[in-house]
């Protein structure tokens, strides 16, 4: 019997640290992993009972909303596993005694857009993207379905591993650099799959992603403005390069979707560098100044102080 001593929080506690705060022990999260995987569990069968009848059903410029919302689904049974075994809400796993500040989201994604559409800038000028076949009346129709399900989708993704499992991991390992590197390795193996060729250079884009996200996290406390980063690289990268995967339509397409993997050190340092400009300008624009936490004026907003 795992008994838990629920303590709200009452003021602003770090996302990561809130297990630590609370006085979690490490076995009530193997007993939330059990119940977890059995949530999983009936999840999949109820899935797989009740999806193939409905795919016929089910229009195929729709199909591409079904790995969303696939992923989307998985928050249900993380919400209820802490709720059930540690008695959380779930403003417990984005910012533990706070308000949801939606504008630090806005914000963040707003600043970290600026060199995604650089790199999308470069390739259109390069000829490595070209306008796609859909049409510009196709993209438009689907766009507000398409921003709706990546927000539902990345943020389910950072509740569950910037937000419950650095949770549990920080409780479990008692250090936070350990914390980090495991949340980043599982983050990129959730996404493994596909039959792309550039096997390696996607492992990197995710893990190097995973350990910004966690360091940003770490660094505010909360999950917001890594929500608005995941955010829009997954809108970004859907409506200017796409995915096999994720077949929705976007405004231009990559004349090599599934290019080579690392052929070089040229291929890694060009990797590194345009890695080490994106995350360096979000350092000096959103988070140097005090963009993303304190918001326009310089200062957080009252509700985001509000407990």
């Amino acid at each position: 019997m795992v008994t838990v001593d629920f303590v709200p929080a009452r003021e602003p506690v770090p996302v990561h640290l809130y297990g630590m705060w609370a006085g979690r022990r490490r076995r009530s999260y193997l007993a939330a992993l059990a119940l977890f995987i059995g949530c999983l569990i009936v999840l999949g069968l109820v899935l797989f009972i009740l999806v193939p009848p409905l795919l016929p059903l089910i229009p195929k410029d729709l199909y591409g909303f079904l790995p969303l919302l696939a992923i989307i689904a998985l928050l249900g049974p993380v919400l209820l596993v802490a709720r059930v075994v540690h008695k959380q809400s779930p403003m417990d796993l984005i910012a533990p005694g706070r308000r949801l500040d939606i504008g630090m989201a806005f914000r963040s994604a707003l600043v970290f857009a600026v060199p995604l559409l650089g790199q999308v800038v470069w390739s259109l000028w390069t000829g490595e993207l070209v306008p796609a076949s859909a049409g510009m009346g196709t993209f438009l129709l689907w766009m507000p379905f398409v921003i709706i399900g990546f927000v539902l989708q990345a943020s389910t993704e950072e509740i569950i591993f910037r937000g419950y499992l650095a949770q549990g991991l920080r409780v479990v390992c008692r250090n936070t650099p350990a914390m980090v590197l495991i949340s980043s390795v599982l983050f990129t193996l959730a996404h493994e799959g596909g039959d792309q060729q550039a096997v390696w250079a996607a492992r990197a884009q995710i893990f190097v992603t995973a350990l910004f996200l966690s360091w940003l996290t770490v660094r505010l406390g909360r999950l917001e403005a890594a929500m608005g980063v995941h955010i829009i690289n997954n809108i970004l990268f859907i409506w200017f390069i796409g995915a096999e995967q994720i077949t929705l339509p976007g405004l231009f397409q990559s004349l090599d979707p599934d290019p080579p993997d690392f052929a070089g050190w040229t291929d890694i340092l060009t990797f590194v560098g345009i890695h080490a400009v994106s995350i360096g300008f979000y350092w000096l624009v959103g988070l140097r100044t005090g963009f993303v936490e304190r918001g326009w004026a310089g200062r957080p907003s009252a509700r985001a102080q509000q407990a």
